[in-house]
C-alpha cells in the first residue's frame, strides 16, 4: 500500500465513521471487549460478514495483536503493532490475537466482532450514507486471454475484497486499471458510483457478486463456466468436507493454468485468494457444506490440507 493509499484509507474511515473510543461509548458490557485473560495473553477477535456484502473494520488495541486464531485473515488485511483494518465479504470471518483491552472499533457493513466467540459489536449496514457505503468490484477472465479493464468512481477505489490484484495493476484516488488471464479474477473495494467502465477481451464484471458486464458470449455471468475447455485444462479438483459443515481453510497450488468452475456450491465464496507464487497459481480456499471445483492444467500441490478436507483430481 503507498502512502497516498494509505492517506486516503485513513481518511475515508474517519470521514464516514463514528469511532467508539470504548465499550462504555458503544454501550456495551465492558467484559465483552475487553476479556477476562491477563494482558499478557492473547484474546481471539473473530469480524464475520453477515451477508454477500462487503463488511469493512477497523480495530484498535491497548497491547499488542498479531494474524491467528480460528479463521484466516487475507493478506492485504493490514495488521499494525496495536490494531487491524480490513474487509470480509460472502459470510466469511478474519480471525486476530490480541492482548489487553479494545480501546475502539469501526465497523462498516452487515457484520459482527466477536470476543472469544461473544458478539460485542454488530453493524447492520442500515442507515448510512449510500455514497459512502464500501462495495466490491471484480473483474474475472474468461478463459487464457488477457481480459483488460479500467474503471472510475465518484468515491474512492482501492485494493480488497474477495481476490487480489496484481501490484502492476494500477490503482489510483479514483480508479483502476489492469489486466488478468487465465480464469483469474483481480477485486477491489470502492464508494460512491461507477463513473466510467472500459473492458477489453473475453470476460465479467461482478459488482457485489452481481454480473453488470459479460463480454464471453455466455451471457449467464458464470465465469466463462465449463465452456468445453477440456484441451486446455484437462483436469478438476474437487474439494470438500464431507464430515463437518464447518468451514475449514486449504492452500492448494498448480503448475499450469487454473480456472474456477461453476456452479458454487459452498456457502461462502469458494476462494478468498487466488495469486501468483512465482511459475504457481495458489489458492488460498475455504469449503464448508458444499465443494469447491477448479479446472487446471499442470500438477497440483497439496500445501496446507488440513485433517477433514478432501481433494480428490479426475479428468474431465
Amino acid at each position: 500500500m503507498t502512502d497516498s493509499d494509505e492517506a486516503g484509507r485513513t481518511s475515508g474511515w474517519m470521514n464516514r465513521r463514528t469511532m467508539l473510543k470504548n465499550a462504555a461509548a458503544a454501550g456495551l458490557v465492558g467484559a465483552g471487549l475487553t476479556g477476562t485473560a491477563s494482558a499478557a495473553e492473547w484474546t481471539e477477535m473473530t469480524l464475520c460478514a453477515s451477508g454477500s456484502e462487503t463488511f469493512s473494520y477497523r480495530v484498535e488495541v491497548s497491547g499488542a495483536v498479531k494474524r491467528g486464531g480460528t479463521y484466516q485473515s487475507d493478506s492485504w488485511d493490514e495488521v499494525g503493532d496495536d490494531y487491524v483494518e480490513g474487509a470480509v465479504s460472502q459470510k466469511r470471518c478474519d480471525s486476530f490475537l490480541f492482548q489487553g483491552e479494545i480501546t475502539s472499533h469501526e465497523l462498516e457493513g452487515p457484520g459482527q466482532l466477536k470476543v472469544d466467540g461473544e458478539v460485542v459489536a454488530e453493524s447492520s449496514g442500515d442507515g448510512g450514507d449510500v455514497g459512502d457505503e464500501k462495495r466490491e468490484v471484480t473483474f474475472c477472465a474468461a478463459g487464457d486471454e488477457t481480459f483488460s479493464y479500467r474503471v472510475e468512481v465518484t468515491g474512492e477505489l482501492m485494493r480488497g475484497g474477495s481476490y487480489q490484484s496484481d501490484s502492476s495493476d494500477e490503482v489510483g484516488d479514483d480508479y483502476a486499471e489492469g489486466a488478468t488471464a487465465g480464469g483469474r479474477c483481480d477485486s477491489f473495494i470502492w464508494t460512491g458510483e461507477i463513473a466510467d467502465l472500459q473492458v477489453d477481451g473475453p470476460g465479467t464484471v461482478k459488482v457485489d457478486g452481481e454480473v453488470v458486464e459479460d463480454t464471453t458470449g455466455n451471457g449467464d455471468g458464470s465465469d466463462g463456466g465449463d465452456s468445453g475447455d477440456g484441451g486446455s485444462l484437462p483436469k478438476m479438483v474437487t474439494i470438500s468436507s464431507p464430515d463437518t459443515d464447518e468451514q475449514m481453510n486449504y492452500v492448494i497450488e498448480v503448475t499450469g493454468d487454473f480456472r474456477k468452475l461453476e456452479p458454487n456450491e459452498d456457502g461462502g465464496a469458494a476462494v478468498d485468494l487466488v495469486s501468483q507464487a512465482g511459475d504457481r497459481v495458489r489458492v488460498n480456499g475455504t469449503v464448508g457444506k458444499g465443494n469447491d471445483k477448479f479446472a487446471f492444467s499442470g500438477d497440483l500441490i497439496e500445501v496446507d490440507i488440513p485433517s477433514g478436507v478432501v481433494v480428490e483430481v479426475t479428468d474431465r
